[in-house]
């Protein structure tokens, strides 16, 4: 998904992944992090990435791209906990949107 959005922005092109490494994908070049890890005490807990999730586990899922050509990050995070019936998105009431954000601000 992460090579597919960076051709469509032009980061990168179907010749960068076609030619690309194995061992260092395409995408790495501004997507060179993974997409989520534990929470809880820490900001980066320990966690069993190879065992399945259990209630009560927490994560968060954060993708970003960073150009440092353009000295420019951007990076979604949503903190879940899971829960008996699914699970639970700590971040669900706070606004993503520019409008949302600053009418929350003006109060």
């Amino acid at each position: 998904m992460m090579t597919k959005e960076l051709i469509q922005l032009g980061l990168i092109t179907e010749q960068d992944v076609k030619n690309q490494n194995p061992a260092w994908p395409a995408y790495k070049k501004y997507f060179m992090h993974g997409t989520s890890h534990f929470i809880g005490l820490d900001v980066h807990d320990v966690g069993f990435f190879a065992e399945p999730m259990q209630v009560g586990m927490a994560f968060t899922i954060e993708p970003g791209i960073y150009i440092p050509e353009e000295n420019l990050g951007i990076r979604l995070e949503n903190n879940y906990i899971i829960t008996a019936t699914g699970n639970d998105d700590l971040m669900k009431n706070i606004p993503l949107e520019a409008d949302e954000i600053e009418a929350l601000m003006a109060k």
